[in-house]
């Protein structure tokens, strides 16, 4: 976790941003290849999902697991990487910017103040 008190912290939470970013899109490229080949391979055979396995499994063993996995990773990670990075990015630039209302510390002084208008008005009333 990034030290707020650091004076690297924005970088530092975009670099770390970044490296999750990263990381969620080679994983879930990474997670989803094997369906990927068998789909592809469905197109071709027009067969259904278990024959489309079987034959892939019988002619490339664990290696179809793989198969087409550098081009799933351009195709799939990067794109998704760069999109949760600059969503995140963007989500943090706007709290740091107050960008989208107003700052969790003035919600908090608001509520407050809010809070002592009730109790004042409770006890006029009584």
């Amino acid at each position: 976790q990034p030290d707020p008190a650091s004076p690297t912290y924005e970088s530092d939470r975009l670099q770390r941003s970044a490296l999750k970013s990263a990381t969620a899109g080679v994983a879930g490229a990474a997670l989803t290849n094997p369906l990927d080949v068998i789909r592809n391979e469905q197109f071709k055979t027009h067969a259904g999902f278990r024959d489309t396995t079987r034959q892939l499994w019988n002619e490339l063993g664990l290696g179809f697991l793989g198969r087409g996995l550098g081009k799933n990773m351009v195709a799939v990670a990067l794109p998704v990487g760069c999109t949760i990075f600059f969503t995140e990015a963007l989500i943090q630039w706007s709290q740091d910017h107050h960008f989208f209302g107003p700052s969790s510390a003035t919600e908090k002084n608001n509520d407050s103040s809010n809070e002592e208008t009730t109790a004042s008005t409770t006890l006029k009333h009584k």
